[in-house]
């Protein structure tokens, strides 16, 4: 049996959560969902305003689920191991104040891992707040670093000129998420469920239309360590796989500047297949993809983090080449 996809609904207070949940449920089709309310403090009030039409609810109050709820979280997957017949697509809302890291990290336990998959983050942002969002909590930046698809919600309430400013601050913090507008949160629902897990490759960005990713956000540029931004690097030619899995490990482990997100398309010597690789902290997935033909052979990888060194990492990355290659 296949393992059943879980889509984590995260965004800051008062984004549109609830309102996009409750859309998923009224018009996922014949989907029988199970959904895990996450609400900060003791009253349960969204579980309220949240009608499964056949699904199975499920309320972790008192906490968030980033921290003192984890372990709630592993039991309510341990009640639904049992309803598995049951269900086809959970929905996991977080509270406003969660980080989704953790919450992602949950399926690297085996026994979650084996009967449920983390099918994408779906991230909303109100297109009205999202400046004084950054700026108050650090974990509206890592909602978004961190989302496969990105709704930008309450377009009725800002002008075109400040959304398409919106967005493109959305696309400096995170260019692999695919951005959706909506209003009153009604997002189109196969792009938000069906995932599939990781989006396909063909949405890794080029470094040359992002220049140097540490002139991003506020302008504050190489100043402001903590700010998330993102950086792409870029060599024609094939890489070493030995020699950038120890490149990778040593920069993921790093503590000074902190990669919360990898993605990219690989050439490997030998291979007539493209290889796309994503990763999430210290995670990494490789899979092959489609073959290269007749297109020259080039690897490219989009790293999403805090602080980072552009220079450092392009010649880094250049150092993990198999054969004399320019960058580009």
């Amino acid at each position: 049996m296949s393992p059943i996809p879980v889509t984590l609904v995260t965004g800051f207070l008062g984004s549109g959560k609830t309102t996009l949940l409750n859309h998923l449920l009224t018009n996922g089709g014949s989907r029988r969902f199970a959904v895990i309310e996450n609400e900060y403090g003791d009253v349960g009030i969204d579980g309220a305003l949240v009608d499964p039409p056949s699904g199975v609810l499920f309320e972790l109050n008192d906490g968030c689920v980033c921290c003192s709820v984890r372990q709630d979280l592993i039991e309510v997957f341990e009640q639904l191991l049992e309803r598995l017949d049951e269900v086809d697509h959970i929905i996991l809302e977080t509270t406003g104040l969660a980080e989704p890291e953790p919450v992602m990290r949950l399926f690297d336990i085996p026994a979650i891992r084996s009967a449920f998959v983390l099918d994408g983050v779906v991230t909303v942002v109100d297109a009205g707040h999202l400046e004084e969002s950054l700026a108050d909590v650090s974990a509206c930046t890592e909602q978004i670093a961190y989302a496969d698809v990105l709704l930008l919600n309450k377009i009725d309430r800002v002008t075109k000129p400040a959304l398409d400013a919106v967005e493109a601050r959305l696309r400096s913090l995170n260019p692999l998420a695919s951005i959706q507008r909506t209003q009153m949160a009604q997002a189109d629902v196969e792009g938000v469920l069906d995932l599939g897990g990781r989006p396909d490759d063909e949405r890794v960005p080029r470094a040359s239309s992002h220049d140097h990713g540490h002139d991003h956000g506020h302008g504050h540029g190489h100043h402001h360590d903590e700010a998330i931004q993102s950086v792409v690097v870029e060599a024609s030619g094939e890489v070493d796989v030995a020699a950038l899995d120890r490149w990778l490990g040593h920069i993921t482990m790093s503590r000074e500047a902190p990669i919360l997100r990898m993605k990219g398309i690989l050439a490997i010597p030998g291979d007539p297949r493209r290889f796309v690789f994503h990763g999430v902290r210290r995670v990494v997935d490789v899979r092959p993809d489609r073959p290269w033909e007749q297109e020259s052979r080039f690897s490219r990888i989009v790293f999403i983090g805090r602080g980072l060194d552009h220079t450092a990492l392009q010649e880094g990355f250049s150092s993990c080449l198999s054969a004399p290659a320019s960058g580009h």
